[in-house]
């Protein structure tokens, strides 16, 4: 019996004391009263003989047997309890509160279906009572009868319009109904008559959840999460729709903050890891999911890990890992698959056919295992073996557009089994037109025939849709055959300086000597600047050397490259008090706080002013189409203003810029990724007088993109195979 409700009970039973003593059987009351003072010390058999004497001596006292049916239930006379109850609705059953009093005795007893029957007859009896209709509604919400409950909600609501928890249980019902419009009204009304409501807002934001309205669900968990910042797991939630809304920056904030409260809690390990990796920090991933491991090494996990391990190059690593996670699971064909692409990748093509061929073996009809295993071959250089795995691929699924695609390229790059390649290429564009690299083989098929005005149009098409290496190389191909030597000659140009492939540059030279000399020039001016606006937004710093006829100094400059923002120079605590930036853009320079241009020393300002012109999109503009000319392995273009651009002949990349009094040299590029990026400048000015040397550290992207495996063999999209 629950305790609760039955002290409650005996609490009472001195209020109806009075009514018994006004029966006629005066010593039926004697025995009550003794029974009660029994009961109350503790003495419930006495009690119970007591009370048992009272009504056989008064067979009406309805007030004795109410209290009896308790102490019945109280010493485990169930039996006794349910036929003192029939007796009651005997004599009092037309009586609202006795229906009330059989109904909350029934739900003691864990009779749920009679204390439903004698909670409706209080409604029958009395249609306003608030108390059944509340049970009701429970009754109906637990048994699952949601519409059953939703109407007794919104009758107890007409009652009490006041009351914030009914309207909350209204919404609980329509949620589960998924009357998500109706339940967000009924929430938003909780709020309105109780704005300190925390329970409404998670429940606006789930609701938010389940309509994939993550914008929406957002707004409510940052609501609540900035009335109550200590709520780890609403930081968790709010991560979690930042991470389905693409946000993953915010994700990662949100983990990082609930992560701080709950440090050893799994589920925001794993959500951290995943938003880094979104976020293309995989190093960070890996730091959270080697945490995770430690904790719970479960075979998902420990693949996970080994699989960024794959994407950091670090192929032993991850081979370590993956075996070990296979030792658990030795026919888990997920596993053996990273295993087979960490091989890929690690460029051990034969362990790669091996695990692949074990993953076959358990999933014989998983196509990208054949097709990853057509590449493998081939790049050990059986195309015999590759041949068989991709039509393996396509028998298994004959949409696989990436098969379609490496087998057409395969046979047109070999000139062999032409028709059967534009039927399948035709097809890989069919399935997917907005891939370049499709349309790329497509291209270079129609080259093979001979089809050279179509191989050109379909490749420059590619080309611009990808502008990836290979695509400029074919399309430099086809300018050729079509007589087109200055257009070849970009196509070549913009292949190399993305890719610096042999074969192309030889191609590139051959069609440079067949160009005329200032034609020449100012392509080379365009190929410059191309190599400028392709540059991707990095940061780094560089470490400054400045010296004048007055003083000497270092400093180290931070500076992020945006190419939406511009540039952003933390300018060094010599020239600022406190964190101050300069950003350029658009050939301007701007301060932050404005009030620092006022305290700028001049030869700052200098510099600021050259590297805002060189900067702005107007700068190669400026010396398109006036005189230049080659001296030695450089091209030399001079501006009316005597402005100078000082170019490679070789590569078109900057050697010396110079305006007025200031020179600046390019002294050394450095690798970063395919691009090239100034890495020790050399800066001078007559008037006034400096010299500053910059020596730049590690460049890091401004903002990555993380690549996923199963879009990518070894990159062989990129290569016209994928």
């Amino acid at each position: 019996m629950n305790k609760k409700i039955l002290s409650a009970v005996l609490s009472h039973i001195l209020i109806f004391v009075p009514a018994l003593a006004q029966a006629s059987n005066y010593n039926a009351y004697k025995a009550y009263i003794k029974g009660v003072l029994e009961l109350k010390a503790g003495l419930f058999e006495d009690a119970k003989k007591d009370y048992e004497k009272a009504a056989s001596m008064d067979l009406n006292a309805l007030t004795v047997y109410k209290d009896l049916v308790y102490l019945y239930w109280r010493l485990g006379n169930k039996e006794q309890a349910f036929q003192t109850a029939a007796k009651i609705d005997e004599l009092d059953g037309q009586n609202p509160n006795t229906s009330i009093f059989l109904a909350t005795f029934y739900l003691v007893a864990n009779d749920s279906a009679a204390a439903k029957k004698y909670w409706e007859k209080t409604l029958e009896l009395d249609a306003d009572n608030e108390t059944a209709t509340v049970y009701l509604a429970a009754y109906y919400y637990s048994d699952n009868k949601l519409n059953e409950s939703a109407l007794y909600w919104n009758k107890f609501l007409q009652q009490q319009p006041d009351s914030s928890s009914g309207y909350f249980q209204l919404g609980m019902v329509q949620e589960k109904l998924s009357m998500f419009d109706e339940a967000l009204k009924s929430y938003d009304k909780v709020i309105e008559l109780k704005p300190e409501a925390r329970e409404a807002y998670i429940a606006k934001a789930r609701i938010y959840e389940s309509m994939k309205r993550f914008d929406l669900a957002v707004k409510e968990y940052e609501e609540y999460a900035s009335v109550f910042p200590d709520n780890f797991y609403v930081l968790m939630y709010l991560g979690k729709c930042y991470y389905e809304n693409k946000e993953y920056a915010k994700a990662k904030d949100a983990f990082l903050r609930a992560k701080k409260g709950v440090p050893q809690d799994l589920t925001v390990i794993y959500w951290l890891g995943v938003s880094y990796e979104k976020l293309g920090d995989i190093n960070r991933a890996a730091e959270e999911f080697e945490e995770l491991v430690l904790k719970e090494p479960s075979v998902s996990v420990t693949a996970r890990l080994g699989y960024y391990y794959s994407l950091l190059k670090e192929f032993k690593k991850s081979e370590k890992i993956l075996l070990k996670a296979l030792e658990t699971e030795p026919a888990n064909y997920e596993i053996l698959y990273l295993i087979a692409l960490n091989y890929m990748d690690w460029k051990k093509y034969s362990k790669a056919v091996e695990y692949l061929n074990k993953m076959t073996e358990i999933s014989p009809d998983f196509a990208d295992a054949y097709f990853f295993k057509a590449s493998a071959y081939d790049k050990n250089g059986d195309f015999e073996n590759a041949e068989k795995a991709l039509l393996r691929a396509l028998e298994i699924n004959p949409e696989h557009a990436r098969a379609l695609n490496y087998l057409g390229y395969s046979y047109a790059d070999r000139n062999i089994k032409l028709a059967e390649a534009e039927d399948l290429l035709t097809k890989a564009v069919n399935l997917d037109p907005g891939n370049g690299a499709y349309i790329d083989s497509l291209g270079w098929l129609y080259f093979r025939q001979g089809k050279f005005d179509l191989a050109e149009r379909t490749l420059l098409a590619s080309a611009n849709m990808t502008g990836d290496p290979l695509m400029y190389d074919h399309l430099g191909d086809a300018y050729v055959e079509l007589g087109r030597v200055s257009e070849a000659w970009t196509a070549y140009c913009l292949s190399y300086d993305i890719k610096n492939d042999k074969n192309v540059k030889k191609k590139l030279d051959m069609a440079q000597k067949q160009i005329p000399e200032q034609e020449l020039y100012d392509k080379m001016l365009l190929r410059s600047e191309s190599n400028y606006r392709k540059m991707p937004s990095a940061k780094s710093g560089y470490k400054a050397k400045i010296s004048s006829g007055l003083f000497s100094a270092n400093a180290y400059v931070p500076f992020v490259y945006d190419k939406q923002e511009g540039v952003i120079l933390e300018l060094p605590a010599k020239f600022s008090i406190g964190k101050s930036f300069v950003r350029i853009k658009d050939g301007k320079t701007y301060f932050e706080p404005k009030a620092l241009a006022q305290n700028v020393p001049q030869e700052l300002n200098e510099i600021l002013d050259f590297a805002a012109w060189v900067l702005s999109p107007d700068f190669y503009s400026s010396f398109s189409g006036i005189y230049a000319q080659a001296e030695g392995g450089s091209i030399v273009y001079l501006a009316a203003d005597g402005s100078k651009l000082v170019l490679n002949s070789d590569t078109a990349l900057i050697e010396e810029i110079s305006r007025g009094s200031i020179t600046a040299r390019i002294k050394k590029y450095g690798e970063f990724f395919v691009f090239k990026m100034p890495s020790k400048i050399k800066l001078k000015s007559k008037e006034p007088k400096f010299k500053v040397n910059f020596t730049a550290g590690k460049f890091t992207l401004f903002q990555q993109k993380s690549e996923r495996k199963n879009e990518n063999a070894d990159n062989s999209e990129s290569s016209g195979k994928n």
